[in-house]
């Protein structure tokens, strides 16, 4: 009975311990086809796919789309890239993790004048692309442009993206549009290496990132474009949010290391804007960074991870997660048990022993009916011959039936003496 309960609460603390295997698939939101969103993307899907998980990627509007599917309960959106600025100051982010800042998306203005714009009030009366409805652009733009009164008339703004917003500008349709990504990005690397086209360097940049404490200010270094034409030919001052890997909290650990591991490959070496060893990090923001990603971070991979294929480790863990509480139950269970075996086989015979000295007792002290206590015993030595006892308990049962012979012999004398007795 003692090893059942103790088979029973090794399994309860392993049902409470126990964590479902890794998915085979995750679905991630992206962003536009062409973006630095659904480029990095890619790269994260063959990383998973060489450990035998499928991400399906589900290409979106931009970074507003992405936490918008993320907070839908009905959406089985997993994972997303968003960009930093886009909650609130106070906001409700419960349910949302991040899994690491990404890089740096630096907000780019480009102008087809004779000149690049130098500061934002140089768009007065313009007309203005600041990004797609739903992106991220249209959220950092618009806080510039409210910033410095310019969202309202005379100037025009339009609302639209990405590559549609390239082409308006190289066509003449609008004079100036913003946009936020990498300069990896192929919209951004198009727009870089046009002639006609000026990018702004902002010369309020530190003024910028106070008012609105999720940018920061980075620099494109001259000469980091292309070094033989020496582009840019100076140092161009940008102001940059940062891309984060954001999930619900309830993604698999398993999935959180094989993500922060795509991630070090992929961002890990550096960029224009940043030196190696930089991102992924967990610095703060305005989503609570997961367990499992501080884990990672602080520990690295677990220790059969690092020795063994991924699917391997994933079930010797969880074999282990059933025999080490067994063990830790059983084994001090499995010790004492002959001892508590051997104590109810004693048991048996003890129980009788009690009755024994009662009668023994009783005829001492000229208690009790004789005859009574005859029979008594006698169904107690009919009792012990049919015991079946081990080895080990054999001699104790034996001078328990010497015992009740004596006092047997004893009192069957007893009674015959009192039988012979005349009578009054």
């Amino acid at each position: 009975m003692l090893v059942i309960a103790g088979v029973l609460l090794a399994a309860g603390i392993t049902v409470w311990l126990w964590q479902p295997a890794p998915p085979k698939r995750v679905v991630m939101s992206t962003g536009a086809p062409e973006g630095a969103y659904q480029l990095y993307a890619g790269h994260y899907r063959d990383a998973l796919a060489r450990q035998g998980v499928t991400l399906e990627l589900r290409p979106s509007s931009g970074a507003v789309e992405n936490l918008q599917r993320l907070r839908d309960p009905q959406s089985d959106v997993q994972l997303a890239i968003v960009q930093s600025g886009l909650i609130r100051r106070g906001e409700d982010t419960q349910g949302l993790v991040s899994l690491g800042h990404l890089f740096y998306e630096p907000l780019w203005l480009f102008s087809t004048g004779s000149k690049p714009v130098s500061t934002v009030t140089d768009l007065i009366g313009k007309r203005i692309a600041i990004g797609a409805p739903g992106s991220g652009t249209q959220v950092v733009a618009n806080a510039a442009l409210h910033l410095y009164k310019l969202d309202e008339p005379p100037t025009r703004v339009l609302e639209i993206g990405g590559p549609a917003a390239a082409q308006a500008l190289l066509e003449g349709a609008v004079d100036a549009a913003f946009f936020v990504g990498a300069p990896e990005s192929p919209v951004i690397t198009r727009l870089l290496s046009e002639a006609r086209v000026k990018t702004a360097s902002f010369e309020r940049a530190e003024a910028f990132t106070r008012r609105a404490p999720f940018l920061s200010k980075v620099v494109l270094p001259a000469g980091v474009l292309d070094p033989p034409l020496d582009l840019p030919d100076h140092d161009i001052v940008l102001v940059a949010p940062t891309a984060i890997l954001l999930a619900r909290d309830d993604l698999h650990p398993v999935i959180v290391d094989l993500l922060i591991e795509a991630a070090r490959e992929v961002h890990g070496r550096g960029t224009l804007l940043n030196g190696p060893g930089v991102f992924p990090n967990t610095l703060p923001g305005e989503y609570e960074t997961s367990a499992d990603a501080e884990r990672y971070y602080r520990n690295g991979p677990g220790f059969l991870r690092r020795y063994l294929p991924l699917w391997t480790a994933v079930w010797v863990q969880r074999l282990l997660l059933i025999g080490l509480p067994l063990l830790a139950i059983l084994g001090p269970l499995l010790r004492f048990a002959p001892g508590i075996w051997l104590w109810r086989m004693r048991r048996r015979i003890y129980r009788w022993n009690k009755e024994l000295k009662f009668v023994e007792l009783d005829m001492l002290e000229g208690r009790g009916n004789p005859v009574e206590h005859l029979q008594l015993l006698k169904d107690i030595d009919m009792n012990l011959l049919n015991q079946r006892v081990p080895d080990a308990v054999s001699p104790e049962l034996y001078v328990l039936r010497q015992h009740l012979r004596a006092v047997l012999a004893q009192l069957e004398k007893q009674i015959a003496t009192e039988d012979r007795q005349p009578a009054g």
